[in-house]
């Protein structure tokens, strides 16, 4: 995942991989991005004591999928805000625009989407996509509940019998030590992902850079859990292995 893509704010738009083929690159149409200012923030910059940053201008782009036979069209929108900016020394400080994305839709995938997840986890996921520019703690949500259905995937226990014979209904947190049992090693990964969508439940905020770790986290563990990466070149490892390294096409 390049996070790079995935700023509070841009000079330009970046062309994100659209998400329809997963295939193509999006880039800006005609002469978009098209601004306005508000007209109380053109009366604010008459004071003697206005500074760029009470600008308040917002922006809409239409961007395109450079696939022909794709042609997905994505729809942007936010703010273009004044950006403070100094020199490595601190010595010059200059004023830029930047553009601030309030919402992308369709939005592009942050992180690979595998043919081999499960529906439901596909709606989650997509959910979080969009609400990442949104609402970042709505998002982050999003992706606890993901892990509620990934869990489903893999049919981890809801239940368990308690020393009295009791049926138990496990919370997600237990869920995820049933799953430990059965695919060992991701544990962490998941526990995170559930603190941080707890956290952005209670408390209506979400730190950005915490949230792209919960992709990094989900994007290396789905790697592993759905599409079996490692398995697979360990496999093609040995498969070259006993072929003493000879073609075996």
């Amino acid at each position: 995942m390049n996070r790079d893509l995935w700023s509070y704010s841009f000079n330009k738009l970046p062309r994100w991989t659209c998400p329809h083929c997963q295939q193509g690159l999006l880039h800006s149409l005609g002469n978009y991005p098209h601004v306005e200012e508000t007209e109380y923030s053109k009366e604010d910059q008459k004071l003697a004591e206005s500074e760029p940053d009470w600008t308040m201008e917002r922006f809409v782009a239409l961007l395109k999928c450079d696939v022909a036979h794709c042609g997905e069209v994505v729809a942007v929108g936010g703010n273009r805000v004044a950006e403070l900016f100094q020199d490595f020394e601190g010595r010059e400080q200059h004023w830029e625009s930047a553009l601030v994305p309030l919402f992308v839709r369709p939005a592009p995938h942050i992180i690979p989407v595998s043919k081999n997840l499960s529906p439901a986890c596909n709606k989650q996921l997509g959910k979080a996509f969009e609400l990442y520019w949104l609402d970042k703690a709505s998002c982050a949500n999003r992706l606890r509940i993901f892990v509620e259905r990934l869990m489903d995937h893999f049919e981890a226990p809801t239940t368990k019998l308690t020393k009295k014979d009791k049926v138990h209904l496990l919370n997600l947190s237990e869920r995820i030590e049933e799953f430990d049992k059965m695919k060992p090693g991701h544990k962490d990964a998941l526990d995170a992902l559930r603190h941080v969508g707890n956290y952005g439940s209670h408390e209506g905020q979400i730190d950005t850079a915490a949230l792209l770790d919960c992709f990094e986290l989900l994007e290396d563990a789905l790697d592993e859990l759905i599409d079996e990466k490692k398995a697979m070149l360990a496999a093609k490892a040995q498969k070259l292995i006993q072929n003493k390294g000879k073609n075996t096409w």
